[in-house]
């Protein structure tokens, strides 16, 4: 004997036969354009290829980074040590002291008159110096008295111990100016033979060449005066007060 047909059983009549006579299912909601995928990275419109990985990188390569400003000074102590060209009260480290004064640094100096590379090595000048201060920075100003040698390898030894002491701090080494007519049987001018012997054994400093800085002389033809001064700290904090390296 037949089952009488339920309400739920002419529902289900009903779906089949609509869908043997072929009728289209709901249509799928549509996806938003600016849908972004996994990665974070929108989807391309519809029709266009997604880039590939190499592009992308070759597109972040090629964008423009960040130029970096000028290191910051703030807080920082500054040793400046070396011969009469550091200038005492005057001169090259009166330049240097207003422009690191300016940026909230502080400057230590230490000055001595004919101070050679073998004297200033072979005394604990340096040592104390360190010790008493504890600088950041330190900053040597050393060659102008042993400029007119025949032989300025010589003085290698003295320079890589100057240098050693100086440890792990950042460290800074100007070289002397071109001496000009001096009297004596070495060489003068604007390479003196020992600007070469400083540069290569600065070690953990970095070497700043004043060689061929063309600057005015005091009366004795040796010393740079005030304006010169300011133009060699000018050439100087070009280099020390650009953006440290990465």
């Amino acid at each position: 004997m037949a089952r009488p047909l339920t309400f739920a059983s002419l529902g289900v009549l009903a779906w089949v036969s609509a869908c043997s006579r072929g009728e289209p299912a709901p249509p799928a909601p549509k996806e938003s354009s600016s849908a972004t995928t996994l990665s974070g990275a929108v989807a391309p419109p519809t029709g266009e290829a997604a880039p590939s990985p190499g592009e992308v990188a070759s597109q972040d390569a090629a964008a423009p980074a960040s130029p970096a400003g000028p290191r910051s000074l703030a807080g920082k102590k500054v040793l400046h040590v070396g011969d009469s060209m550091v200038g005492g009260a005057f001169g090259l480290t009166r330049a240097l002291e207003a422009k690191l004064s300016a940026e909230g640094a502080t400057l230590v100096r230490h000055t001595k008159v004919s101070e050679s590379l073998v004297s200033f090595d072979k005394t604990p000048t340096l040592k104390d110096l360190l010790r008493t201060h504890d600088p950041d920075i330190v900053v040597i100003t050393l060659g102008a008295n042993d400029a007119n040698v025949p032989y300025p390898e010589a003085y290698a030894r003295n320079v890589d111990n100057i240098v050693r002491r100086v440890g792990a701090r950042e460290c800074w080494w100007i070289g002397p100016p071109s001496i000009k007519n001096v009297p004596g049987p070495g060489p003068s001018g604007a390479d003196m033979g020992l600007v070469a012997v400083l540069r290569d054994h600065a070690g953990g400093c970095r070497f700043f060449d004043s060689s061929k800085l063309d600057l005015e002389r005091t009366s004795d033809g040796i010393h740079p005066n005030d304006r010169a001064a300011a133009k060699w700290a000018d050439a100087f904090w070009q280099e020390f007060h650009a953006p440290a390296p990465p």
